[in-house]
């Protein structure tokens, strides 16, 4: 998987694919969400508590809900685009340094695609959320927000590692090295 991941065409085309995502998501759908600057819909993920999100999804009003209703597969799109890119990234320079034979960085290309199902689990629950608020589980919505925040920590590790392999010479994170 690291070989295949680590191709400068594989890449690339992640990069592209993620970056237009990013934009389309951060900068497009959010934002049509909440009618604001499309924090809502992170203050949605990480809200914890049932009635917390219901006030967040009741601020975006009948046109949020509308957009969001027409508009959540981009988030899946976009978990997948960040999920590939991470990944490449993180196996691109795993093959650079000679790190592929290292269990800690082939296990660390995982990370990125854990954190893109986890983004998926976590807005299939939202979409029956939005579409049922008052009757959604509490202990459901919170089990989303708990998706939620595993999500951005094994994105925030996933970063971390790739940094400290663009950064490193000697990376010293394998035994007896």
């Amino acid at each position: 998987m690291i070989q295949t991941l680590s191709k400068k065409t594989v890449l690339a085309a992640s990069l592209v694919f993620m970056a237009i995502m990013f934009v389309v998501v951060m900068f497009y759908v959010n934002p049509l969400i909440d009618g604001n600057d499309g924090s809502g819909v992170l203050r949605l993920q990480l809200s914890f508590d049932k009635n917390a999100g219901i006030q967040v999804i009741n601020a975006w009003g009948e046109s949020g809900m509308v957009h969001f209703n027409r508009l959540f597969f981009m988030d899946y799109l976009y978990a997948g685009a960040y999920g590939i890119f991470l990944a490449s990234l993180m196996s691109f320079l795993i093959m650079k340094k000679g790190k592929q034979g290292v269990l800690i960085y082939r296990f660390c290309v995982g990370l990125p695609f854990f954190a893109g199902l986890l983004d998926c689990m976590e807005n299939t629950m939202e979409i029956s959320f939005v579409k049922d608020p008052v009757n959604f589980s509490s202990a459901l919505f919170f089990l989303h927000s708990v998706f939620a925040m595993v999500k951005w920590l094994a994105v925030f590790v996933a970063m971390v590692f790739i940094i400290i392999l663009f950064f490193k010479r000697n990376v010293c994170l394998e035994p007896n090295q």
